[in-house]
């Protein structure tokens, strides 16, 4: 067994999410899809290239590594780097990305786009395109309100400098309907106040993926977004209605070692479960090494589902339980409780080689990762860049069949085209 477990990845579920989300806003709004940390663990190339082929307008990173990745990918989707951007090596892939228009960078106050004013010079060709963040409430990146006009009136007798955009963050869309409206409140001011200043043309865009359902006023002339991209949005939309958004993500191993305990026996280390009853304990051989969360034993209550395939490989004939996970979360190995399993003759022992779905598909399910989130206290966001980069990420369906990892670095011909 060279691994012992694989994250599935849906791209046909991918670009019908991006379908719903073109369907929430307005045909004139501008959609940019946000691929940070390596697109969330599920790897930036493949996913940015499928969302270029759905139609996103523009691709957001963090850094300028994240960038030159998914350029060397061939990917020519205009990026923006919202990371604040100090220097750029002459000559390399950023450069000539800049060049060619294809790279945003967002100004965060007056200095920084004095800075890079200093190196669009170096740089030569025409203006850097920017962005100018506004610090509405985040308190992270960004210009204060109170020195946003004197930067927006540098970048405008800057000729090194072209305002393409213009945006801010909210801290609590998903949750807090009271500050989200405060902080548009204080942009469309802010824009107002200083709109002399600001192309006609310059992208505004304030919505991420929660905002996007939670008003039409926040859509702006583009949205962002990541997690709706995913499908691990729950929010409702703006009347109500849950957008048909589906999880792109499953993760997989199996059950790979089996014994029967009687009553009253402790399972694992620190002997925070024992056994109530005769109790079959299946080993699945993932852990926090993998990036599983380890919680507490005493204070969640975490389920993976087991699944019997059909002998004939038919969907339809494969039959599935919900097992709870008992004592810790231990370094590459869970242990489950398999009591409730029937055995089945195609397995060994009954249960060995049955699949273990850590992580699955759909909203209802025990193991949704939504669901397991919240037991641990973390955000999907969290519990996707966990995900150990050496498992391997397959992806499927489209036309030209599974996608592997190593078939994807095969392809870039780049040993750097895979990092970010």
């Amino acid at each position: 067994m060279r691994t012992t477990s694989c994250l599935n990845i849906n791209l046909a579920a991918l670009d019908r999410n991006v379908s719903v989300i073109r369907e929430l806003i307005a045909p004139h709004c501008d959609l940019c899809a946000v691929v940070k940390a390596d697109a969330y663990g599920m790897g930036a190339a493949r996913i940015a290239r499928q969302l270029a082929e759905s139609g996103v307008s523009m691709l957001a990173v963090y850094n300028l590594a994240q960038a030159e990745s998914i350029s060397l990918a061939g990917i020519t989707t205009p990026q923006l780097v919202l990371m604040p951007v100090r220097e750029i090596e002459l000559g390399g892939e950023i450069h000539r990305l800049l060049l060619a228009g294809r790279l945003h960078l967002v100004v965060h106050g007056e200095s920084h786009a004095r800075e890079l004013a200093a190196i669009a010079q170096q740089l030569g060709g025409g203006p850097i395109p920017v962005h100018l963040e506004i610090d509405t409430g985040m308190s992270r990146g960004g210009v204060i309100a109170s020195e946003a006009g004197r930067t927006l009136a540098l970048i405008a007798d800057e000729r090194r400098l072209r305002l393409v955009g213009i945006f801010t963050h909210f801290s609590d869309s998903r949750a807090d309907d009271a500050r989200t409206h405060n902080q548009m409140d204080a942009f469309e001011n802010l824009l107002a106040d200083h709109g002399a200043h600001i192309p006609s043309d310059a992208l505004i865009h304030v919505a991420n993926s929660h905002a996007i359902l939670r008003d039409s006023r926040f859509h702006r002339k583009m949205v962002r977004t990541g997690l709706a991209w995913t499908g691990l949005v729950e929010s409702q939309s703006i009347d109500g209605w849950k957008p048909p958004l589906e999880s792109i993500v499953r993760w997989e191993s199996s059950i790979v070692h089996t014994k029967t305990l009687p009553c009253d026996v402790a399972v694992g280390y620190g002997s925070l479960w024992s056994t109530r009853r005769p109790t079959r304990i299946g080993i699945v051989p993932v852990g926090y090494f993998d990036g599983y969360p380890v919680g507490s034993a005493q204070s969640d209550r975490r389920w993976i589902r087991v699944i019997a395939e059909s002998p004939t490989g038919a969907a339809s004939g494969s039959r599935a339980w919900d097992v709870p996970i008992v004592g810790a979360i231990n370094m590459d190995q869970i242990m489950v409780d398999l009591t409730d399993v029937p055995p089945s003759i195609a397995y060994g022992d009954g249960h060995i080689g049955m699949t273990a779905e850590l992580y699955g598909a759909q909203p209802s399910a025990r193991n949704f990762l939504p669901r397991v989130a919240e037991a641990v206290g973390a955000h999907s966001y969290e519990l996707l860049c966990r995900l150990n980069p050496r498992i391997p990420r397959q992806y499927f369906g489209e036309a030209t069949g599974t996608i592997t990892a190593d078939t994807l670095r095969m392809d870039l011909q780049s040993p750097g085209a895979m990092t970010g």
